[in-house]
């Protein structure tokens, strides 16, 4: 399972990656599984795309990720519960699923 999650997460982007980052280490600082990301400071061109088009996901493979549930790896879940686009604050609103397994997701990310 853990290099089937591997190859999944080699299809991410560079900045879908540093997004997956940057929620589970804010996940694991505040135990918040809701977390903002400042789109329009950190990726400006990104948060472009999603003003042009809001209702497109440009994260796809990202908000798409599925990995296994904690204590049952014959189970996948996937790692966000939902990623949508705040217009008025430019920001990424993801909310992470307390189903899956975070803690194997942040070993095999930062590993």
């Amino acid at each position: 399972m853990k290099s089937d999650l591997k190859q999944r997460l080699s299809k991410l982007s560079m900045y879908e990656r540093a997004i997956l980052m940057f929620c589970l280490r804010a996940y694991f600082n505040s135990g918040n599984y809701t977390n903002r990301l400042p789109l329009a400071e950190m990726l400006p061109d990104m948060a472009a795309m999603f003003d042009a088009a809001p209702k497109v996901n440009v994260f796809a493979k990202l908000a798409d990720l599925q990995m296994a549930v904690t204590g049952d790896q014959a189970k996948t879940v996937s790692v966000f519960d939902s990623m949508t686009y705040d217009p008025k604050t430019r920001e990424l609103v993801t909310v992470l699923n307390q189903q899956a397994d975070l803690n194997a997701l942040q070993k095999v990310v930062e590993g």
